[in-house]
């Protein structure tokens, strides 16, 4: 059930029986050059509505834009600082918390969010940590997709190391099962072949989207991919992604909600 689609009167009387909300969070920044540029946000959204499908619950609105200072030399990412993302988050929180909602399931998409995310919902908590507000304060939980256990075997059969980790050909499958025929083709752009691969111990240093300035990551990566083949996604693999993250995503969230 979209809370966009929802009148307040719905609201309330789902806050009768369910605390609980999802919030997709994603970015809009450059996906190789045949990956769509939000296809952080449109994963993570179409995840979140999928794991919510069978109990109805509420998923707020995808949260598009985010810290993603690294791929703006690439045309069409729009970043924000990681400062301001976390206000945005910790107003949603705020926002929310002061109608009635105790658990805030953030399902995410892009790996930038990750640690802004968790830094906005530590200073959520600081609000009852330092007594600034009474009561029980309620819990906040982030998982991005790719990590649920079931999607993640699936990515590593299905691509194995050509996985990498930007513009990867799971995410871009999901994109490809989503878009259909509005896929982007980048026929302007061969992606046929490899890019190239990571230096040894790359990903472990740069998890969570840890990278240096637009410029130097530009000149690393000229055609945005950073170690994916992304000319392996296929339509067929995503949508089979797609259901094995919700299915994962439906479990975590129940666990959480019910806690």
């Amino acid at each position: 059930m979209r809370l966009v689609e929802s009148t307040w009167p719905r609201v309330a009387q789902y806050l009768e029986s369910c605390k609980g909300i999802i919030i997709p969070v994603g970015s809009t920044e450059q996906h190789g050059p045949c990956g769509p540029i939000g296809t952080d946000a449109l994963t993570a959204q179409a995840i979140a509505e999928e794991s919510a499908r069978q109990d109805s619950w509420l998923v707020a609105p995808t949260l598009s834009l985010s810290p993603a200072q690294f791929n703006l030399s690439f045309a069409g990412t729009v970043s924000l600082r990681a400062s301001t993302f976390m206000a945005v988050v910790g107003d949603v929180l705020n926002s929310l918390t002061s109608q009635g909602f105790e658990r805030f399931y953030f399902l995410n998409g892009h790996g930038a969010n990750i640690a802004a995310v968790q830094a906005a919902c530590q200073d959520f908590y600081a609000q009852w940590s330092l007594g600034h507000r009474s009561g029980q304060a309620p819990q906040c939980r982030l998982r991005s997709w790719w990590d649920y256990p079931g999607v993640n075997q699936m990515r590593r059969e299905l691509y194995g190391d050509w996985e990498g980790m930007h513009a990867t050909p799971s995410e871009l499958a999901i994109a490809m099962a989503l878009l259909g025929p509005a896929y982007p083709a980048g026929e302007e752009v061969s992606v046929q072949d490899p890019p190239q691969r990571l230096p040894e111990g790359y990903m472990r240093l740069h998890a969570g989207d840890n990278h240096p300035d637009s410029q130097r990551h530009r000149r690393q990566f000229p055609d945005g991919r950073v170690g994916s083949h992304s000319a392996l996604a296929r339509a067929e693999h995503g949508q089979a992604l797609l259901q094995a993250a919700a299915t994962d995503a439906q479990r975590d969230i129940a666990d959480f909600f019910a806690s």
